[in-house]
């Protein structure tokens, strides 16, 4: 019973919310899921933080959605889904169909996922639901710095959760949620791209081997990208000076935030965007106010229990040197040319983006709202080789684990954004110029 009441108040409190944006329909349906596990995640760790009933905030959470949509219209705009060849869509259902398949017989085999899955999510998820009153003892000190007990609990939390929900631990329920977390990643892109290339961004996006692979292994990388994805997408549709809108897509940032440290670098990056495509402190300070809920909780867990990062103290001492190092740079350029046809993980998806940024980028331009944001992944992928080249760790070992996972988590959104953009012949209609 618990478990159906707090199902239904984190819906009706998402939907609630997401009313109150003027989004296209179909795109409110995609992201709503996502802001409803936010919402489970966080109600039940301010209930174990502070020592308030779960139940009790699931029931304010329910009369506080049930109030709103009660008082206020609906904002939402209807937008059908057309376009598309029948050819394409056929393709794109089967390709569902067959990424489906492999995800469920893939965690039916190995249903606590990967590395970092069962070493740091579930390991920490199943420390939580046994320890009770005693959670402190999960993020101690003494525990081995790879489990990383400061990163942040919006996995664990949910996967403990389920786990109250069952009364029992079970392998099923964090299975459940990377499925969901997938499915939510293609989801957001087939419903935040254009009509005209809604089927094929789509099929882009879940023919990616890379995606099945890490949600498969319950990587934290995949929500993490659904979440990112979700707030670029918010602000795509947005209608002009729509700070609602804007709110929640800092929502939905704060949401990646809450689910690896990486997400902190993705909303700082996505503010400053916003700032410089609106030029409007007032767009800024919604945005960190749609994420200051969320951001405030990671605050509080980074302060008050998370022990220090294992990495950071070490990081920045010789870094420069290491940046500039010629051994490091001739180990890296070519893992990078071996990654981008690493058919295994990305087909051709790496390589076709290549030839495109190359040869064909100047045929399209860019729509005027979102010239900053558009350059997000990019800066998000020199940060993240600035910091590969300035940790202290072997670099080759490092990049082999990680870079994977760091691209899976712009990927979706790189896909978004390649969709908005509008023949350079067209420009004038869109007011861009190349």
């Amino acid at each position: 019973m618990n478990g159906i009441v707090a199902g239904i108040a984190a819906v009706t409190f998402s939907w609630a919310v997401l009313r109150q944006v003027a989004l296209p329909r179909h795109l409110a349906y995609a992201v709503a899921p996502l802001g409803m596990l936010a919402v489970l995640s966080a109600s039940w760790v301010i209930g174990l933080f502070f020592g308030i009933p779960v139940a009790g905030i699931d029931v304010a959470l329910l009369v506080a959605g049930l109030a709103l949509i009660a008082t206020t219209p609906v904002r939402l705009r209807q937008e059908f889904v057309s376009g598309g060849s029948p050819l394409l869509k056929v393709a794109f259902a089967v390709v569902c169909a067959i990424a489906a398949s492999a995800l469920i017989v893939h965690l039916r085999r190995f249903p606590d996922g990967g590395n970092d899955a069962f070493i740091i999510w579930n390991l920490r998820a199943r420390w939580l639901f046994r320890a009770g009153a005693d959670f402190r003892s999960a993020f101690s000190p003494q525990i081995l710095f790879w489990t990383h007990p400061d990163y942040p609990l919006l996995l664990p939390a949910l996967v403990a959760r389920g786990f109250g929900f069952l009364g029992r631990e079970s392998a099923a329920v964090p299975a459940a949620i990377a499925f969901v977390f997938t499915a939510a990643s293609v989801g957001v892109v087939f419903a935040g791209a254009p009509a005209t290339s809604r089927w094929l961004s789509g099929l882009a996006v879940v023919t990616t081997p890379a995606l099945v692979m890490l949600g498969a292994t319950e990587q934290a990388d995949v929500p993490l990208a659904a979440f990112l994805t979700a707030a670029i997408a918010i602000l795509i549709a947005r209608e002009p000076g729509d700070l609602r809108a804007v709110a929640l897509a800092g929502a939905f940032a704060s949401m990646a935030a809450w689910t690896k440290n990486e997400g902190i670098l993705h909303l700082l990056l996505i503010a400053a965007a916003i700032t410089l495509d609106e030029r409007r402190a007032r767009a800024a300070l919604a945005f960190v106010l749609g994420a200051l809920p969320l951001l405030a909780l990671l605050v509080f867990f980074k302060v008050s229990y998370a022990t220090p990062n294992a990495l950071l103290p070490r990081a920045f001492e010789p870094a420069l040197s290491r940046a500039l190092s010629p051994e490091r740079w001739s180990a890296l350029l070519p893992l990078l040319l071996r990654r981008i046809v690493l058919l295994q993980a990305w087909g051709l998806h790496l390589a076709g983006l290549l030839v495109w940024f190359a040869v064909f980028r100047r045929l399209t331009v860019t729509r005027p709202h979102l010239r900053a944001l558009s350059w997000v992944p990019l800066a998000t992928i020199a940060a993240h080789f600035c910091i590969l080249l300035c940790q202290p760790h072997d670099l080759v070992f490092m990049f082999k684990v990680t870079i994977d996972r760091l691209l899976i988590q712009i990927w979706p959104s790189i896909l978004l954004l390649l969709s908005w953009r509008v023949p350079a012949r067209e420009a004038y209609l869109v007011g861009a110029s190349t």
